[in-house]
């Protein structure tokens, strides 16, 4: 774990001292890694939403008025209880459960100084998607026990997802050091329902104003087709989110079976808090955060937890 902070960090200080953009150039795609893990931002837990692996495609569209920005993903997402070694069923206080998915958005902004979002998601969940597999290899690595209560996880069910997202800045003009983004998203499918509403914050650490909502690394849209808009980013970032839960299937099991052994009800109310840095150089971004999330259902005990996103990307042509 050590040497992976190591190196996050020399990779940041290094490209930080590469200097500003140039001007000469201009990144219409790009290439780009997600990674979640609660080992980011602890040693000991190891529990929950206890990693997600993200891999995705993005490119903008030279053909449209306003800016169209296209998205293809696939990704895996592993849920575990509390203990990842059970002594007993009883001991389970979340559902194991494993989501292997690919999906397509689109993202583009009106001249009206809005964005609107949309994407279409399939995956499977269940032992097809080789959660327990990979939760072993990842232990192996850190030479944590294999974990042993993967026979009670969820079972296959297929994924079918919706989901709508609305970008809304505060302002019309953007400011120099901070700046409020509005964002409202609905989810709608197999695996996740749900309602969410947020403001993304932005605190600028550069004596420049910040770049528009619709050219940032925030919203993953800082692709362009004129050079001069291709503009270096360092930001902190701050987003507080309040949603209702219609149904997880990763706690509650398939839609239209009841084969999953373990199940548990969901909490409707849910809230987050994201915060971290963002930066923006070149041909590369990066960023890591930390996200506070509530207890998705009633059976944790603790009504907080917490994990760890880095992201790296290339920008090319």
């Amino acid at each position: 774990m050590k040497t992976q902070i190591y190196f996050i960090l020399f990779t940041f200080f290094l490209l930080l001292g590469t200097g500003s953009i140039s001007g000469q150039k201009y990144f219409s795609k790009e290439i780009g890694l997600i990674s979640d893990n609660d080992l980011y931002v602890s040693t000991y837990y190891d529990r929950y939403y206890t990693n997600g692996t993200f891999l995705y495609f993005r490119y903008l569209s030279k053909t449209s008025h306003e800016k169209k920005l296209h998205e293809f993903r696939i990704g895996h997402q592993m849920y575990t209880p509390k203990l990842s070694n059970l002594s007993s069923l009883e001991d389970i206080d979340r559902p194991y459960a494993g989501y292997l998915f690919a999906s397509y958005s689109q993202l583009f902004f009106s001249k009206k100084n809005y964005g609107i979002k949309y994407s279409f998601e399939l995956g499977l969940l269940g032992p097809d998607a080789m959660a327990q597999d990979l939760q072993n290899v990842i232990h192996n690595i850190y030479g944590f026990k294999s974990a042993n209560g993967w026979d009670s996880q969820i079972e296959n069910t297929l994924g079918i997802n919706l989901e709508f997202i609305f970008l809304k800045p505060f302002n019309n003009t953007t400011h120099k050091r901070i700046d409020f983004t509005f964002v409202s998203s609905c989810k709608l499918g197999t695996i996740f329902s749900e309602v969410n509403t947020n403001i993304y914050g932005r605190f600028n650490l550069l004596g420049k104003q910040l770049n528009s909502y619709s050219n940032s690394l925030l919203f993953g849209t800082n692709l362009n087709t004129v050079a001069k808009q291709q503009k270096k980013e360092l930001f902190l970032f701050l987003k507080p989110q309040l949603g209702y839960a219609l149904y997880n299937a990763t706690i509650q099991g398939s839609l239209f079976n009841n084969d999953s052994p373990i199940t548990f009800g969901i909490n409707s109310i849910i809230y987050e808090l994201e915060f971290g840095i963002k930066y923006a150089i070149k041909h590369f971004d990066l960023s890591y955060s930390i996200i506070k999330y509530s207890k998705k259902t009633e059976v944790i005990e603790e009504n907080t937890n917490t994990y760890g996103t880095i992201h790296i990307a290339y920008k090319f042509n």
